[in-house]
């Protein structure tokens, strides 16, 4: 997506007391192929990359990534692990997501349906992050051997 904004952002997350929110962009809702018939796909990504920037200058962007077309799933099944994939069938297909500092999910799906992504017909999952500490290691969660 924006590959060209970093990840910083000007607030100090040691006194940010609002919560990261994931807008998680689905494949599901959008004509591609009719996006790109009418020579619109250029122009909704760089819809994409300045609403970024503007998130960005509101002090609201905390990241984003785009993803590969294509994944694996991996399942345990007994002793082994199954990998399948490919799979990109409609909804399950996840373009990218964008992370963004909010009070609330409520804001956070308000900043969503501003998204160009939006506007093409396109959906969005929007999830807060649940643990907001450092590191890797939920607090809630047992620790392991060495970690």
């Amino acid at each position: 997506m924006a590959s060209d904004i970093s990840n910083s952002n000007s607030n100090d997350t040691d006194t940010d007391t609002r919560k990261t929110a994931m807008l998680i962009f689905r494949d599901e809702g959008v004509d591609w192929a009719q996006l790109a018939a009418e020579g619109r796909s250029k122009a909704l990504f760089q819809k994409l990359v300045d609403w970024a920037a503007d998130l960005k200058r509101r002090g609201l962007y905390a990241g984003v990534e785009a993803l590969a077309q294509s994944g694996m799933t991996v399942r345990r099944k007994g002793a082994g692990l199954v990998i399948d994939g490919p799979f990109a069938e409609g909804r399950e297909a996840v373009l990218g997501f964008l992370l963004i500092r909010v009070n609330d999910i409520d804001e956070a799906c308000a900043i969503a349906g501003e998204s160009p992504h939006a506007e093409v017909g396109g959906s969005t999952e929007v999830r807060t992050i649940r643990w907001q500490g450092r590191g890797c290691r939920s607090p809630d969660l047992p620790r392991l051997r060495g970690g």
